[in-house]
């Protein structure tokens, strides 16, 4: 049998990589969660104290968040380079879970090239949650948060 390659952006992020962000992110900023897979980002940034909008709409053609917030999501990697120029020309706050070699695409490379960006890399490898509410035993490459207009402390940030 020939091995076929099948796209799946639909991927729930465990709570643990949104609880990294809770030393950056202020409790008194709401959380932007633009994608929307099955709605459970919401309750997992209440859990963490942080008001959340979370919609089912298109992320393309959505209102630019407001001042009060921090768009923060775990976007379809597939759509990595468009989800970074809508970000960009919102010109907002962000953090995106994104796979560490995202940094490296030479198509990425000339959208982050004229941004300054600031890199958070997690202390985990947890697998994520399927449609069928599964979960995989880890990810299949190694993350790290993109992150814009969030001033920390350095450019990048080893949690350890």
């Amino acid at each position: 049998m020939k091995w076929k390659f099948m796209k799946n952006d639909e991927w729930e992020t465990p709570i643990e990589y949104w609880k990294i962000l809770t030393d950056f992110i202020p409790t008194d900023k709401i959380i932007y969660d633009p994608f929307y897979m099955n709605g459970n980002s919401q309750k997992k940034w209440n859990e963490l104290g942080y008001g959340c909008i979370h919609r089912n709409e298109d992320f393309f053609t959505a209102e630019k968040p407001n001042d009060n917030m921090i768009t923060v999501s775990n976007p379809p990697y597939s759509k990595r380079n468009e989800v970074l120029e809508k970000l960009f020309e919102w010109d907002k706050p962000f953090i995106m879970l994104m796979p560490i070699t995202t940094l490296c695409y030479m198509k990425t490379q000339k959208i982050l090239k004229n941004y300054k960006i600031q890199i958070i890399i997690p202390n985990i490898y947890k697998g994520f949650i399927n449609e069928e509410g599964e979960s995989t035993k880890c990810p299949p490459f190694y993350l790290c948060f993109i992150c814009y207009k969030m001033q920390l402390q350095r450019d990048i940030i080893h949690i350890t």
